[in-house]
């Protein structure tokens, strides 16, 4: 393969190549950028597990970037939820997929299918548009998509604040779910 061109390889062989010339630095992080776009689920499911295990065998921490909430509840064992650019959860895979405590997390939660639903349940869709980010409106971001927003998500940002032992969430308005 070393007489080959980047266009010759496959998806997968690309970004396998990657993470061979990333691990041969030695780090002791990788950040893997959507390391799955663009192959197909069984060259993912693949790729997922060489990162795992060679990450386990070489001692290195990932930090896995992805829209992919299959792949984050399967490898991740801590999550940030961002959204338009800010951190508006933060804990253990678990708090976040089975006590989700800002809006946005709730919403993209029930806005994706799941095997164990029954087939006539329907998708929520998250309404609204997200936010222009050169022109982001003032307080929450998330605020005129947001079901529970107040009068205060309008002017101020809100803090992260514990909602858990190892959990966050920028929103204190959320009734418990």
């Amino acid at each position: 393969r070393l007489d080959q061109y980047p266009h010759q390889f496959s998806g997968g062989m690309r970004q396998r190549v990657m993470l061979a010339i990333a691990l041969s630095c030695q780090p002791s992080l990788i950040i893997a950028d959507e390391p799955t776009t663009a192959v197909d689920v069984t060259i993912q499911a693949q790729l997922l597990e060489l990162i795992s295990n060679l990450t386990q065998e070489f001692q290195v921490a990932v930090l896995l970037i992805t829209h992919n909430l299959g792949v984050v509840a399967k490898y991740a064992h801590r999550v940030n939820v961002m959204y338009a650019g800010r951190i508006v959860e933060k804990g253990t895979v678990h708090d976040i997929f089975h006590h989700p405590s800002h809006p946005y997390t709730v919403a993209l939660l029930q806005s994706v299918p799941r095997l164990d639903w029954d087939k006539n349940e329907k998708l929520v869709p998250i309404e609204g548009q997200p936010p222009d980010l050169l022109r982001r409106p003032p307080g929450c971001a998330f605020h005129p998509r947001c079901t529970w927003a107040v009068p205060a998500c309008h002017d101020t940002w809100p803090e992260l604040i514990r909602v858990g032992e190892q959990h966050w969430a920028a929103c204190d308005v959320m009734p418990a779910m």
